[in-house]
């Protein structure tokens, strides 16, 4: 019985490195068309009037979904103004980003400024949207305030998805990584 097991485990593993030398790789010098042909994997560029369409159908669900009273309605316009605006600054943001090979020739100071530079600009674009939310906040019900966090979370993010509450950016948690993990399900790190 054991030999039958040894040679199906031994045909398994051969059959399993024949198809990994099958597989096509890339010819290294190939220069893909453009940035966003020649990978798969990668969904195609937003263009302003997609991101503009994207961006007025979260505030629509948004708005539906707070179920706002005529009073309340009043106090909406601030916010929906300071959302777009300050969607529109990270659309820019995004458009003038460097490129992959700009990014890669960056030293540590350069890369350390940029992050700096970002995370005073979304510092600020958050603290415009919380200045304008504030109002419609006192006036929500406990039901509106039940909800609100989980309809307005993609508009009022400046930083994107929420990598770390999932486990990081491809289940790498970054500040575990580093070191710095402060805690999570069952609380903070015991030292």
């Amino acid at each position: 019985m054991k030999t039958i097991a040894t040679i199906a485990l031994a045909a398994l593993l051969t059959g399993t490195g024949t198809y990994a030398i099958a597989q096509q790789t890339p010819a290294p010098n190939t220069p893909a068309a453009s940035q966003d042909q020649g990978r798969q994997d990668r969904r195609p560029r937003m263009s302003q009037d997609d991101f503009n369409r994207l961006v007025d159908a979260r505030i629509a669900s948004i708005k539906a979904g707070l179920r706002l009273s005529a009073d309340q309605d009043r106090l909406w316009a601030p916010v929906e103004t300071a959302i777009r605006s300050s969607a529109t600054e990270r659309y820019s943001r995004f458009e003038q980003r460097p490129t992959r090979d700009q990014r890669q020739s960056m030293d540590f100071m350069q890369r350390l400024e940029r992050r700096s530079t970002m995370r005073t600009e979304g510092a600020q674009r958050s603290a415009a949207v919380t200045a304008a939310l504030r109002p419609l906040w006192d006036s929500f019900s406990e039901d509106q305030k039940r909800i609100a966090p989980r309809l307005l979370r993609e508009a009022l993010d400046v930083d994107g998805p929420r990598w770390a509450e999932r486990g990081g950016r491809r289940g790498h948690d970054r500040d575990h990584r580093m070191g710095m993990h402060q805690g999570g399900p069952r609380g903070p790190v015991q030292q």
